[in-house]
């Protein structure tokens, strides 16, 4: 019995059980280490390939207006409205968590940019703090304005949603979570930072933006109440150098703010909606107009398509404040050019192919876009009211989300 013991082949026959055992092992703990990963990082996207059209739209003078600067009717726009983006969530420990959520559009080639890049901290189990790049929290969609998937337009009401052409900040926030009976409430301050790029060499920088938004909701009803205050610097020398003192125009830690509230019932099939805003900056002389924006929207639900109309406007105010008695007219003419005054109307519908696939389609006609004080192309690019009597956008899109 000790010499079969002893024996080389019985040996061999051990080392080889106590290999595979160990490769086993490996196997199970890279199994373990893969399952960990699993549960840590969560990996989301989304995906819009949209195309839209004008009709035939100029202004008095014969001149050619572009929607949005880039939409005529020439041919299909492929570009503006296509975009795809990838969302990160990774677990750090139980209470902390890193969120980076790339976005890429076609408009710019489809270049990436980090929409969100953020680090999550539970103080609490109500309470959670973020710091980085976050999306400005001035909407009742702020959460997911790139997802078009999550709405049930092409274009969000551009009124509202095309008024800052940036939606991120660089700050921090705090969210309280709270319940009041059968009412659910989340609490959010924050402060931060942003420039907006206008184009002509001329770029706002906003700081010190501080605010609080409070979102509620109690069984089918959703609401929504914003308000956002900051500091604005413009530079606005390189459009009047030839202007003696052009810098007195400038806007130097000018006070802004930025209102808003909102409102959605969705019962499963019948969806409505509303939200309306006010924009704000105290310039030198009221060259920047007030502007509110509202607009409202009822849906149904039909199966898998679901119809909807949308009625949406914004108007610029206080002309009659400017102060123009410096000469060349200065106060009034940047007045001008920030003034927007339109209104709309949005029939569209939506189908559902499938969980995570939607096509929908649009139509917008633009109206009224001047009164007896102002004259503006609303979202149009140009000088003037737009000549014809309809002016529309047509839109068809596919969202995805994965």
């Amino acid at each position: 019995m000790l010499a079969a013991l002893t024996n080389p082949l019985w040996a061999e026959t051990t080392d080889s059980l106590a290999n595979r055992l160990a490769q086993t092992e490996a196997r199970l703990a890279s199994l373990e280490q893969q399952n960990s990963v699993e549960q840590r990082i969560q990996i989301n996207g989304f995906l819009r390939f949209a195309m839209e059209q004008s009709n035939d739209i100029k202004d008095a003078a014969g001149n050619d207006l572009l929607y949005r600067g880039t939409v005529d009717d020439d041919s299909w726009n492929n570009r503006r409205l296509t975009r795809a983006g990838l969302q990160v969530n990774a677990r750090i420990s139980d209470d902390a968590e890193a969120v980076v959520q790339l976005l890429s559009r076609a408009s710019e080639d489809f270049n990436v940019e980090a929409q969100w890049a953020y680090l999550a901290y539970d103080v609490a189990p109500s309470v959670k703090l973020r710091a980085g790049r976050l999306v400005l929290p001035f909407y009742l969609h702020s959460q997911y304005l790139n997802v078009g998937y999550a709405y049930p337009w092409i274009e969000l009401p551009t009124e509202i949603y095309g008024a800052i052409p940036v939606d991120t900040m660089e700050g921090l926030d705090a969210t309280w979570t709270v319940n009041t009976g059968p009412v659910s409430h989340s609490i959010n301050v924050f402060w931060g930072s942003m420039q907006v790029d206008i184009g002509n060499g001329l770029l706002f920088d906003i700081n010190n933006q501080h605010g609080l938004n409070i979102r509620s909701s109690m069984g089918n009803i959703s609401t929504w109440a914003g308000f956002t205050s900051s500091q604005v610097n413009l530079d606005l020398s390189s459009i009047f150098a030839a202007i003696p003192d052009p810098t007195s125009y400038n806007l130097d830690k000018a006070y802004a703010h930025y209102a808003s509230v909102g409102i959605q019932y969705d019962n499963g099939s019948l969806l409505m909606m509303a939200e309306t805003t006010e924009l704000k900056i105290n310039a030198p002389d009221n060259w920047f107009p007030t502007q509110p924006a509202s607009y409202v929207m009822a849906g149904y639900r039909f199966g898998k398509v679901m119809p909807h109309l949308t009625w949406a406007m914004v108007d610029a105010r206080g002309v009659g404040k400017v102060d123009d008695s410096l000469p060349f007219g200065i106060a009034q003419s940047l007045f001008d050019d920030y003034a927007d005054r339109q209104k709309s109307w949005t029939l569209g519908a939506r189908y559902d192919v499938t969980s995570g696939i939607a096509l929908k389609a649009e139509a917008t006609r633009f109206y009224d876009f001047d009164n007896d004080r102002v004259n503006t192309s609303g979202t149009f690019n140009g000088g003037g009211a737009p000549d014809k009597a309809n002016p529309m956008v047509f839109r068809l899109a596919v969202d995805a989300v994965f």
